[in-house]
């Protein structure tokens, strides 16, 4: 019996929450609208309406669903791994450089 293996490897570090953020991110001096599709204390999938060169620095801003009356909002730099056309819209997927502990708070918010 021969034994068959995937050459392709899961290289996320952390698995990813599905999610529906309206979130912004940071490319320059700009900021622009997105929406994270997914979200890991390492990085994140973002629904956005341009094409972004991999390798490029951004800065992602999320903001937590109202909890108790409160929001928590915190800033994530990182760098684009992957970016592709889907539709109407492009998806990219950014990979984090520090995971702050609110990120952690806005993930428990989320999933």
């Amino acid at each position: 019996m021969s034994e068959t293996s995937s050459s392709r490897t899961n290289r996320r570090l952390t698995a990813r929450h599905a999610c529906h953020l309206t979130v912004r991110y940071r490319l320059g001096k700009d900021w622009h609208p997105a929406t994270a599709m997914d979200l890991s204390m390492r990085g994140c999938r973002l629904r956005l309406g341009e094409d972004l060169p991999r390798g490029v620095a951004v800065s992602v801003a999320f903001e937590s669903p109202p909890v108790d009356g409160r929001t928590l909002e915190v800033e994530c730099a990182g760098a684009v791994i992957w970016s592709r056309r889907e539709g109407l819209s492009f998806q990219s997927g950014i990979h984090f450089e520090d995971s702050p502990d609110e990120l952690e708070q806005i993930l428990n918010a989320v999933a």
